[in-house]
């Protein structure tokens, strides 16, 4: 399965091996916050958390996700 992460810009560089695009949803183009500052990726996994460890993202670092094929993106993760 493949999720997309997204984490505040300030990350990026923790993780070069990846590509990251910078990432805006509809609400956030229209504020002004860190919101504005945020990059995303797609990776595959068994879970998040797999797709997590395999990647060796740190979940601090993590502004949302979601399973690539959903439409609506998470906060919170679910529980190891």
């Amino acid at each position: 399965m493949d999720f997309t992460l997204v984490i505040l810009n300030q990350y990026v560089s923790a993780y070069p091996q990846m590509e990251w695009t910078e990432w805006k949803d509809s609400n956030r183009k229209k504020m002004k916050s860190q919101g504005d500052n945020w990059s995303k990726t797609t990776l595959p996994g068994n879970d998040i958390w797999d797709c997590l460890n395999s990647y060796k993202i740190d979940s601090r670092h993590l502004v949302q996700w979601k399973p690539a094929a959903d439409t609506l993106y998470r906060v919170s993760l679910p529980s190891q």
